[in-house]
């Protein structure tokens, strides 16, 4: 009998671990949004570095100590000579000389070896800032320990409309629609539905990166197809955006995928 009642207990012990275990499962994403954690992230803590910001390269990319590049996390400012691009890098040029405070994530360093890092002056998270100033995008976002915050960020920008997210006044604003984007065949189609011709020479297609195509005249109710130059891989097939801007730099059209 006392065996029994023992095999009884170690039973219903092992059932309850099994309950604890699959209600721990089910609220684990809620406690993990709750701690402001997610992805990789959650994993690891990574310490800070403190470092001198020594020259600004461009608005995403630093120089530091002993020469070593940073490249911000989880933004992409305009490239040199496009819109934008000087705001950009004269908003960090303030804080060349002075002492930052680096934080990386679950990636160390990109193709080019620079350093993936979040950069913080004080009590400033200036990745964030630029993205709130309308001066980048968001980029590769996914599973960033601040990924929702700088997703807020972009989306300030936007609805204000400041930035590269300044809407263009151009009479072909409201007529120029992207009809397709095929990511996997690397083109896309727009579509002028007005019954005007639209010159759109000096305007230009931009993905999240740095990628940009030209575009030409496009006449009345017609369609041009535009494929990726020297088959170049620019869309991203697991997700990526399209921007069209104006000859001043300004927004046409913005798709999300």
């Amino acid at each position: 009998m006392l065996l029994l009642n023992m095999a009884i207990k170690r039973i219903i012990a092992f059932l309850m671990i099994i309950v604890l275990l699959g209600i721990f499962s089910v609220f684990y994403p809620t406690i993990q949004t709750s701690l402001g954690i997610s992805g990789n992230s959650a994993q690891t803590q990574y310490p800070l570095e403190s470092a001198t910001l020594l020259r600004v390269i461009d608005g995403d990319t630093i120089e530091i100590d002993e020469g070593a590049h940073i490249r911000m996390l989880g933004i992409n400012t305009p490239e040199k000579k496009m819109p934008f691009s000087n705001e950009s890098k004269n908003f960090l040029k303030q804080f060349e000389g002075k002492q930052i405070t680096l934080e990386r994530d679950w990636e160390d360093t990109d193709k080019y070896k620079r350093k993936l890092r979040y950069i913080f002056y004080e009590s400033r998270f200036l990745n964030q800032e630029i993205l709130e100033l309308g001066l980048a995008n968001s980029y590769y976002t996914s599973n960033l320990k601040y990924e929702q915050q700088l997703l807020n960020a972009e989306n300030q920008a936007k609805t204000l409309q400041i930035g590269i997210w300044t809407k263009s006044n151009s009479n072909c604003v409201n007529c120029i629609k992207l009809d397709e984007l095929n990511a996997e065949q690397e083109y896309f189609t727009i579509l002028n539905q007005c019954g005007f011709n639209c010159n759109l020479e000096g305007w230009f297609v931009k993905d999240a990166g740095r990628n940009t195509i030209s575009l030409s005249n496009l006449p009345a109710e017609s369609e041009q197809t535009y494929a990726s130059p020297n088959k170049k891989d620019i869309w991203n097939n697991n997700g990526d955006r399209l921007f069209i801007f104006d000859d001043k730099g300004l927004l046409v059209l913005f798709f999300s995928y």
